[in-house]
């Protein structure tokens, strides 16, 4: 077993620190167990989730006592988690950034996890019940950013067999048996029936996954080199994006929004609303909202646009002012200030004067981009230039000194 699991290290970025997360558990004992084995550096972290009561600090005390036993740091730490709502997942997402935390205050490469092959034969099934896409036909990976699951290709029997045979002691946890949350209710009663009925369907099931798997990576390359050339400032064209396929239109979506715990079915209203096309519709996914802008989706953190910023005077010194750099090194003052109502400003190469309302209508710009865009003015608040879109009749000059660019 050591073997196996050493060569399955191998294909990951060498490390020597791990934070190992450990519930108490035969699995995750094991896990633990075996890295100090192969000579890793490890800490052991265990998050007390107080829903079992002296159960729970139980678990912590003898995860407490095998590191000591072991030698190896231990951090633990005890919340109070609410029994109400959907408590498998407010408890993973909690679990999670606790060994995160701990990871980064150690210093350490890795967070190592204990999911083994019966624990993605249920998460592969899970995913499918759930209607979820390729990605959540691949399971679980062997390396996902920070977390790895080293013991992806063993079974939960050969686990047990290596504690009993190093004669290490685990807990067992009697709501791993309450059918009540969904992943016992897969694990105790609908694997057990298909695997009398269908004797190969773990076999089955792991091609498919590896299948998805290689069909996934073609797709997210694909994905990525559109977006190199697609994305910028925050947004992309709404037609280019309704030329690709289906399944690269969601990968762009799932690499912009940046992390996979995002059910499909909200990815699928994104692209219902770009589908549509109408202007000011947005819809908040995670942590973005996407936006509708005439012919160009925008994105953004949180539900509102990004404030607008602070005027400033511009200097020989090249200034950022939200995402422009402004440069100036002529004789008279001049300012970076936001759009403001009633603006107007004389073109050069036109007649008269005209609203900058109306110049961002004709330029298609979004309404959430117009007070992000730098407005150039005098001591006295004219116009000279918006942006590098266009100067002001009388202030061609300043082309020569006045520098602006987007980042």
């Amino acid at each position: 077993m050591l073997k196996t699991i050493q060569k399955t290290l191998a294909t990951l970025p060498p490390f020597r620190k791990v934070v190992v997360g450990v519930s108490g558990g035969a699995d995750s004992v094991a896990l633990a167990h075996i890295l100090i084995q192969l000579k890793y550096n490890v800490t052991i972290a265990h998050l007390n989730h107080g829903l079992r009561g002296k159960e729970s600090d139980a678990d912590e005390a003898f995860v407490e006592h095998l590191a000591k036993k072991w030698k190896v740091p231990c951090v633990t730490h005890k919340i109070q988690l609410s029994a109400k709502g959907n408590t498998e997942n407010s408890a993973r997402l909690i679990r999670y950034a606790f060994l995160e935390k701990v990871r980064i205050a150690e210093k350490a490469e890795f967070i190592a996890i204990a999911h083994h092959l019966d624990d993605q034969i249920e998460t592969i099934l899970m995913h499918m019940q759930r209607g979820a896409g390729l990605r959540g036909l691949c399971g679980m990976q062997l390396k996902n950013g920070n977390v790895i699951r080293p013991l992806l290709g063993l079974r939960k029997k050969e686990l047990e067999a290596y504690l009993k045979k190093e004669k290490v002691g685990f807990r067992t946890d009697a709501s791993n048996f309450d059918q009540r949350f969904r992943r016992n209710l897969f694990r105790h009663r609908i694997i057990p029936e298909l695997r009398k009925k269908y004797k190969d369907l773990d076999k089955k099931l792991l091609r498919l996954s590896a299948a998805a798997q290689k069909r996934l990576e073609t797709i997210e390359k694909k994905a990525a080199e559109w977006m190199r050339k697609n994305v910028t400032d925050f947004g992309f064209g709404r037609l280019e994006f309704l030329k690709l396929s289906d399944a690269v239109q969601s990968e762009v979506l799932f690499q912009i929004i940046g992390y996979r715990d995002v059910y499909r079915k909200s990815i699928e209203k994104i692209k219902a609303l770009i589908k549509k096309g109408i202007t000011g519709k947005q819809k908040q996914i995670g942590p973005l909202t996407f936006k509708n802008q005439y012919d160009r989706i925008t994105f953004f953190r949180g539900f509102k646009a990004p404030k607008s910023p602070k005027p400033v005077r511009l200097t020989a010194k090249e200034i950022r002012w939200g995402k422009w750099a402004l440069k100036y090194d002529g004789n008279e003052a001049l300012f970076a200030r936001p759009w403001q109502k009633g603006d107007r400003f004389k073109p050069a190469g036109m007649r008269g004067s005209k609203k900058l309302q109306d110049f961002f209508v004709d330029r298609k710009i979004p309404k959430s981009e117009r007070h992000q865009i730098p407005i150039i003015t005098d001591k006295t608040d004219r116009i000279v230039s918006v942006a590098h879109f266009r100067v002001a009749k009388d202030a061609v000059h300043l082309k020569q000194c006045l520098k602006i660019s987007r980042i």
